[in-house]
């Protein structure tokens, strides 16, 4: 392998956990439509967005607040219970009760006694994929997309302006806390052992890894699964136009962030929701329907 495409193994590596986050979070929408399984009462309130925005910085402020006075088992702890109970809710829209309770318990053992970066990785794709399509499927298009712009904003100032989310991912990522994707450059890196300063080294990359954000995700995925079973459009193996349409304004969103220096730490959702809102228009117009 020339060094060439080994420095770009790493993207693609990104690239392919945001397609099959989305093709998985397809997958999984059914079962939370079966189950009835939703976030919000009313998916189409425009209010429900700005609950979630809330929710987001709620998160944000305690992580920062517990970080400043150095407190660092209460991070540790508020996040393997808030990813327990993630990973446990989207197991009971599929299995019993008890197996869900068992599988739930030993990833938390996973990640609480061996955070390892494929540990991390695999946890993580299945966290995105249900939390996404229950979300998705709990919002219709004008809310997703309402919201998309709203953290896109939100994600570019809290970056380049005041650098809290910059402070927050050295600290997530050092506590070794299970949101983000890790994707090693070598094969003996181990997320373990790393100890990293991402504000002080280049954009994304400490030592011997590359970092992307589980919300980068999550976000333009939430739009896929909400054009998906709010829009009633042509369909390719069950996947409407608009919802590919998002799908594929995603990657090109993706490859457009991979353009930028990689000298500092970058935003990645302003391109990713931009992207996938853009797709989105796009096949609404393809597909002759109206968005919203």
């Amino acid at each position: 392998m020339t060094e060439s495409s080994e420095s770009h193994a790493p993207m693609l590596a990104m690239l392919f956990f945001m397609i099959i986050v989305q093709l998985l979070a397809l997958a999984f929408m059914p079962s939370f439509e079966i189950s009835n399984t939703r976030v919000f009462e009313n998916p189409s309130s425009p209010t429900n967005p700005f609950v979630y925005v809330i929710l987001i910085i709620g998160f944000t402020l305690l992580l920062l607040i517990a970080m400043k006075f150095k407190r660092g088992w209460v991070i540790g702890g508020f996040i393997l219970i808030s990813v327990a109970m993630s990973i446990f809710y989207i197991l009971t829209a599929f299995l019993p009760l008890v197996i869900s309770l068992v599988l739930t318990i030993v990833m938390l053992l996973l990640l609480r006694f061996y955070p390892e970066w494929y540990i991390i990785d695999i946890i993580g794709i299945f966290m995105c994929a249900g939390i996404a399509s229950l979300f998705g499927i709990s919002m219709t298009t004008l809310p997703a997309v309402i919201l998309l712009i709203i953290l896109a904003v939100y994600d570019a100032i809290s970056v380049y302006k005041t650098r809290h989310m910059v402070t927050l991912a050295e600290g997530v990522i050092n506590l070794k806390a299970p949101l983000l994707f890790v994707v090693p450059k070598t094969k003996d890196y181990s997320f373990r052992e790393d100890q990293v300063s991402i504000s002080s080294q280049p954009a994304g990359k400490a030592k011997g890894a590359y970092f992307l954000g589980l919300g980068d995700a999550i976000m333009p995925t939430i739009l896929v699964i909400s054009a998906n079973w709010s829009i009633h459009a042509a369909s390719i193996y069950g996947v409407n136009i608009p919802a590919i349409g998002t799908m594929i304004g995603t990657y090109v969103g993706f490859l457009a962030l991979l353009t930028t220096s990689r000298d500092k730490p970058q935003a990645g959702l302003p391109f990713l929701d931009s992207g996938a809102i853009l797709g989105f228009l796009a096949g609404c117009i393809l597909a002759g329907v109206r968005p919203f």
